[in-house]
This record gives C-alpha cells, sequence and structure tokens, in this order.
C-alpha cells in the first residue's frame, strides 16, 4: 500500500465518483472521499480507516475545499491524483433559468472545479508530480433543448483544462479532461433538476425532452465500474492523455461533430475558391476585351472602378 498512490476525489456519494472510490479501495490505493454529507460517505464506504478518508466538504466554500486537501496531506502525506466529478445537471429553458439557480450551477460545475485546482497546485507543485482530473461531458461540445447552462459549465471545464495541462507541465503536472457519455448513474435521476414555469410557452419542448432524459434513468449505455477502472489506468501512464472521452456514445458525438466540421470548412473553402476564380475570370475577360473599347477618360476611370470590385479578400 505504501507505493500506492493517494487519491482526492469529490463527489463521491452515488454516480461515477461512488464507483471510482470503490474500485480504489479494491486496489489499494488511499482515498480521500468528499461529499456535502459525510455520513453518506460512511455509510458508502465505511468508516475511516488506514486506507480510507471520508471528508465533508463544500465545493462552493474556498476555504472548506483548501480544509479538506490540507487533512488529506495530514493523513496520507501527499496528493498524486485528484479527480473533480462533482457535478449536476439543471434542465431548463435559458429564459426560464432564474439567476440563482444559473449561478448555483456555475458554482458547483466551474467555481468549485477551480477551488479544487488552487488549492492542490501547491502540494503537487511541491512533490513535482501530480495529475488532475477534471469532468467535462459530451456536453462540451453537443448542445441540446435545455441544456445550455449546464453546457456552458461543461465548455468551460474543457477550456479551464486545456489550459491548465499546459500551465502545469512544467512541474510535472498532468491534467485530463474527461468527457463521460450517458453511464448508467443517477445523474437523470436525483442528480439533477428542472425548472418548469407554469403554463409555459415552452411547454412541448418541456415534454419531448424530458421524455427522452427520463427514459435514460438507469438505463444509460455506460459502465461506471469499467469507467472507473480506465480512471486508474490512465492515472498509471507516463504520459497521460489530455482528452479521455469515455463511452462509444460520446466517442461517436465528438467524431461526428468534428466530421461536420472539417466538411463545413470544405465547403467554405471551396466556396471561396469559387468565388476568388469567379471575380479572376471576370477580371480576365474585361481586361481583354472591355478595355480596348474604353478610350475616354470617364470610361478608363469607370474601368478601374470595375477592376477594384475584382479584387478578392
Amino acid at each position: 500500500m505504501k507505493n500506492k498512490k493517494v487519491w482526492f476525489v469529490t463527489g463521491c456519494s452515488k454516480g461515477l465518483g461512488h464507483a471510482l472510490v470503490n474500485e480504489l479501495l479494491e486496489q489499494g490505493y488511499m482515498v480521500s472521499a468528499t461529499s456535502r454529507n459525510k455520513q453518506a460517505l460512511i455509510e458508502a464506504f465505511g468508516n475511516e480507516s488506514e486506507q480510507f478518508l471520508p471528508l465533508s466538504m463544500n465545493l462552493a466554500d474556498e476555504e472548506s475545499v483548501k480544509t479538506a486537501l490540507k487533512k488529506t496531506v495530514l493523513k496520507f502525506g501527499r496528493v498524486d491524483v485528484v479527480v473533480n466529478n462533482a457535478g449536476y445537471t439543471h434542465l431548463a429553458t435559458i429564459e426560464e433559468m432564474s439567476d440563482k439557480a444559473v449561478r448555483e450551477l456555475f458554482d458547483i460545475n466551474v467555481f468549485g472545479l477551480l477551488n479544487v485546482i488552487r488549492a492542490a497546485l501547491p502540494i503537487m507543485r511541491k512533490q513535482n508530480s501530480g495529475h488532475i482530473f477534471n469532468v467535462s461531458s459530451l456536453g462540451a461540445y453537443n448542445v441540446g433543448p435545455l441544456s445550455g447552462p449546464y453546457c456552458a459549465t461543461k465548455h468551460a471545464v474543457k477550456a479551464l483544462s486545456e489550459t491548465l495541462a499546459m500551465e502545469v507541465k512544467q512541474f510535472g503536472i498532468h491534467v485530463t479532461d474527461v468527457k463521460p457519455g450517458f453511464m448508467r448513474t443517477e445523474f437523470f435521476g436525483a442528480s439533477h433538476k428542472t425548472d418548469i414555469a407554469e403554463h409555459s410557452p415552452y411547454q412541448d419542448l418541456y415534454d419531448e425532452n424530458m421524455d427522452f432524459y427520463n427514459g435514460q434513468n438507469g438505463t444509460q449505455a455506460g459502465n461506471p465500474k469499467k469507467a472507473a477502472e480506465l480512471y486508474i489506468k490512465v492515472a498509471e501512464m507516463d504520459n497521460p492523455p489530455e482528452s479521455l472521452p469515455m463511452g462509444t456514445d460520446c466517442c461517436n458525438g465528438i467524431r461526428e461533430i468534428a466530421l461536420n466540421t472539417v466538411q463545413l470548412m470544405d465547403e467554405m473553402q471551396a466556396g471561396k475558391t469559387a468565388i476568388i476564380q469567379y471575380r479572376l475570370r471576370l477580371k480576365d475577360e474585361f481586361d481583354e476585351s472591355i478595355i480596348d473599347k474604353w478610350k475616354s477618360s470617364q470610361g478608363r476611370m469607370h474601368i478601374h472602378s470595375i477592376k477594384r470590385s475584382c479584387r478578392y479578400p
């Protein structure tokens, strides 16, 4: 156990975080698991032990996060891997989701993640090693009705992860942006909120999309145990990837978006080329067949004006 890495995982009382902590403990790693409710962690994984430290932590409170990491170092002596797993979704149209609800969502999904990163980095820099996993989502690439603010948080996590990887590489610290597809967790059950205004003009949109989301709950294709095993495998790599899609649905979704983007760029480039060629052809035809016919000063000025309009950007 002495050679096993020390993991600090947020959002562990259920879902993917729960599956990851289970797998880590089974494989003999030392784990500091956090949740808003410490008792829920004890009920899920047992009391504190030589290998396990359950901690109550409020992600939105920077001092609470710092205290949790200090307790982890005090018990285990170091922090090798941080998993910013905590997060939730709030489904609502942009018009009907309140300012308070949007800010609460960003407090956990983005600013809470930043609180953990800022508290963990001094520890890892001192060690000259470490690995931070930030959980974004397929929602960092793809959006849908009712998911605007949630997907905005995941776009933010993706951007922060990519930037952080460039900044901390010099200290021997790795950063991986994890993009899970639909996992068989409570994500579409207890872990999500919904706002539907009474007599909402979006009622049909809600009905259509909530039928889909509710139908996903508990039937998602992704296996949390396999995802947990993949986390551990990547954390043991000497050169881990900076981007980690999880699940065939996520991989296929990102691939489709990438292919569509390439196709769009090709079409735009082809269109631009066609415009340039058309303008050049006009210029050549103009030079050959018309210029000689215009001898007057007024004609030359008109020709000059038309030739300028044929220049491509």
